[in-house]
């Protein structure tokens, strides 16, 4: 087609949050503007080679071992406190050499979702940054995006306190998975019905994908606690990582790891009370997610990307602490000042954490955080940008 657009996504592949923000935005270019838009996708590894990949693979390598505390966790801590994300360098221009090759060869308008690819690529093509957190730490300011993408308008009052220009910044409203976007309403409906009724819960338990040590131990913490009481769970596990291990030697849990899961969940409880999915990469983890969505009603998560389920969904959060990385402090204080999170703030909260939530339940203390979020914020993230993007994209 003559008139179809090409745009380049530039993925890090480090973490889940940013890749998971890019990853929304190519699902609604599929399916709403595929006719229009044509999307070129990489990551920073396939793009590099010799140096510059191992510097990528140490970087990736400090993330996830900066998670866990230590020595390690202290050097990282302190590299990305002083790190300006906008600089230049020597180092980041070793970093950039295959994504600059890449570019140059591919000379279309690049979407990323890492401020630290900006400088990278903005002198030789036009560069989109979407930030998708409530939470604007310092470090994800970074000059030289032609276009930036916000949640809300708080979000971007913060980005032009620290320099940037108001017109050039969209306020699109929360990020929201879509098939839970679409389903909202009837599943904050069904949950406010089983919170008021009193009924036996079911909790969502995630962990981040660096799975920082403390977190693993409060979430078997917690899962303990629920089966001595019969309380159900739904534990998400990454196929061979810590949590997984942990949970396959220390809780009786069913386990599932298939996508053709049966239609209703409740009839897996029959078995156990704690329900343990596998998943082996980010979108087989989406799927699952989106399929057993209606089951919760409240969960549990670092305060990373999940915390705009707690937003804007209607569904009570437990924010794992220790706060790891610069967004989750931020956005651990916005949740707990509106009042749809509680925090689990150590070993000590996670071992009696089914005794807390009956008291929570109880107390009516689970349908006001419910009622405190759903309806208050706007949802369709994607679909905005992606509008903003056809248009942008129609005046390269």
């Amino acid at each position: 087609m003559a008139d179809k657009k090409k745009l380049n996504i530039l993925y890090t592949n480090i973490g889940r949050g940013h890749p998971f923000y890019l990853d929304g935005i190519c699902e609604e270019i599929q399916r709403n503007h595929s006719e229009k838009i044509e999307v070129n996708t990489t990551n920073v590894f396939d793009l590099s080679s010799g140096l510059s990949l191992s510097l990528w693979k140490l970087i990736r390598f400090m993330y996830h071992r900066g998670s866990q505390g230590g020595l390690i966790g202290k050097i990282y801590s302190v590299i990305r406190k002083n790190k300006k994300t906008d600089s230049y360098g020597f180092i980041e221009k070793i970093l950039a050499r295959g994504i600059r090759e890449y570019i140059k060869n591919n000379h279309h308008p690049t979407l990323v979702a890492h401020p630290m690819l900006i400088p990278m690529i903005s002198d030789l093509t036009e560069v989109y940054y979407q930030h998708g957190e409530l939470a604007v730490p310092d470090m994800v300011i970074a000059n030289g995006a032609r276009k930036i993408f916000v949640p809300s308008v708080e979000a971007k009052e913060r980005f032009c306190q620290k320099g940037s220009y108001e017109n050039i910044i969209t306020v699109t409203g929360l990020c929201i998975e879509n098939k839970l976007k679409i389903n909202a309403a009837r599943m904050y409906e069904t949950r406010l019905a089983r919170l008021n009724a009193n009924a036996d819960l079911v909790g969502a338990f995630f962990s981040s994908g660096a799975e920082p040590i403390g977190h693993i131990n409060k979430i078997i913490k917690m899962l303990f606690s629920l089966e001595k009481n019969s309380q159900k769970a739904i534990v998400f596990c990454k196929a061979g990582g810590k949590l997984e291990k942990d949970v396959r030697s220390k809780i009786e849990a069913e386990i599932i790891d298939t996508l053709d899961a049966k239609d209703n969940i409740v009839t897996y409880f029959n078995n156990s009370k704690i329900l343990m999915v596998s998943f082996i990469d980010r979108e087989e983890e989406d799927r699952y997610t989106e399929k057993l969505f209606e089951y919760f009603d409240y969960f549990v998560s670092p305060s990373h990307e999940r915390t705009n389920w707690a937003l804007g969904l209607g569904i009570p959060m437990f924010i794992l602490n220790p706060s790891v990385g610069p967004f989750s402090p931020i956005n651990k204080d916005i949740l707990i000042n509106i009042e749809v999170a509680k925090e689990i703030l150590n070993d000590n909260t996670a071992d009696i954490f089914s005794e807390k939530l009956k008291q929570l339940s109880d107390s009516g203390d689970l349908i006001r955080m419910a009622k405190n979020s759903f309806g208050k914020c706007q949802l369709d993230g994607f679909g905005q940008i992606c509008d903003s993007l056809k248009g942008l994209l129609s005046n390269v």
